[in-house]
């Protein structure tokens, strides 16, 4: 039975990726807004591994072959601000695209294909990774795991202990995604040192700067993309787990971010976007912050549609909690997502007396 039913969901995705049925999908999401995230971009000669390019090409293409509302976050937090009037209510599907971390990548690969297609797009930067202060630590676990002559670990995190063998690089890429499982959820000192004590454990340096695979954009090619229409919004310093970090570094994180993105560049919204983003990964305490700093909206990762309960003016604190959907790697589930049919999925299963599991709006 279950294998029948994992037959029918791929027939059904597969049908709703047709171009036939691109204008009765549409009409499913009318005054719904998919904000997607992404982060890096396949680079064969770097070695990434990422979204597709030319994929990323031909939905853009499609939102556009269609009719669908492009949005900037200016666009949206305007929106929300005027109470959803303006067509959010009504109007055909709206779609806006955002990009986190800060990642070189960006500048060389995607933001010309958004230019190509009138997109807007805004970049969520990690100011002290565009400003050579450090590189992203889950980068710097990867690095060290590559670069080991190794085969074992012992891996030794608030008072447990987890013994590690391999032979193979799948037996070691399993390890390494389980270390950087367990470091995710920390504060940021406890993870330092955590790292360090690996670095010494296998024998392996961390340099001071990135290789170019894990490199950030610079400030120079942040003026040079804002020129093809990109904006650019905070995303911390170090990119910690605010709620996890104390009242002083929490507020430095979020005023050092704003105050050095407004320094570097006139392209800045004032839009703030949580690290990991999920709703433990910040409160009131991180909403204050950042409506302290001018931000009139806030980003999180949860899987859902922004939608016109956020411009009610009862929905203040909800436009600092913004959902988005992590960008589908395939055609039906990005017209699956668009077209509101994650939005569907979910009545249906509340109108079954289910409890709505995570998985059921993801792209």
């Amino acid at each position: 039975m279950s294998a029948t039913l994992s037959l029918s969901r791929r027939f059904l995705l597969r049908v709703m990726g047709a171009e036939i049925l691109a204008p009765a999908l549409r009409t499913l999401g009318r005054g719904l807004l998919s904000i997607f995230t992404l982060h890096r971009f396949t680079d064969p000669d770097l070695g990434v591994v990422g979204h597709d390019p030319a994929l990323l090409r031909y939905h853009l293409a499609y939102l556009r072959r269609h009719h669908y509302r492009l949005f900037s976050l200016t666009d949206v937090v305007r929106q929300i601000e005027n109470g959803g009037t303006g067509g959010w209510g009504g109007g055909a599907p709206a779609v806006a695209f955002t990009v986190d971390d800060g990642y070189a990548g960006f500048a060389r690969i995607a933001a010309p294909i958004f230019a190509e297609y009138d997109c807007p797009v805004t970049l969520f930067v990690t100011t002290g990774f565009l400003d050579g202060q450090l590189w992203l630590w889950w980068d710097r676990v990867t690095y060290l795991f590559k670069h080991t002559q190794r085969s074992s670990l012992v891996f030794r995190l608030g008072g447990e202990e987890r013994a590690y063998r391999w032979s193979t690089s799948g037996e070691r890429d399993e390890a390494q995604h389980d270390v950087l499982r367990r470091l995710e959820w920390i504060d940021a000192p406890l993870r330092e040192a955590t790292i360090a004590g690996l670095s010494r454990q296998f024998d392996v340096e961390v340099p001071a700067s990135p290789p170019p695979a894990c490199a950030p954009i610079s400030w120079d090619e942040v003026r040079r993309t804002a020129k093809l229409g990109v904006t650019f919004g905070p995303h911390t310093v170090t990119h910690p787990i605010l709620s996890l970090a104390s009242e002083d570094v929490c507020r430095w994180e979020i005023e050092e971010s704003c105050r050095r993105l407004r320094q570097e560049t006139d392209a800045w919204v004032p839009v703030f976007c949580y690290p990991n983003g999920e709703p433990r990964s910040f409160g009131q305490r991180e909403v204050e912050a950042t409506q302290r700093m001018g931000c009139r909206a806030a980003l999180t990762t949860v899987r859902d549609y922004a939608a016109a309960r956020h411009a009610r003016p009862q929905g203040a604190l909800e436009r600092f909690a913004l959902p988005r959907f992590p960008y589908p790697d395939d055609t039906p589930h990005f017209v699956n997502v668009v077209a509101g049919l994650a939005r569907l999925k979910q009545r249906l299963h509340r109108l079954h007396g289910g409890v709505l599991r995570p998985g059921l709006t993801s792209a």
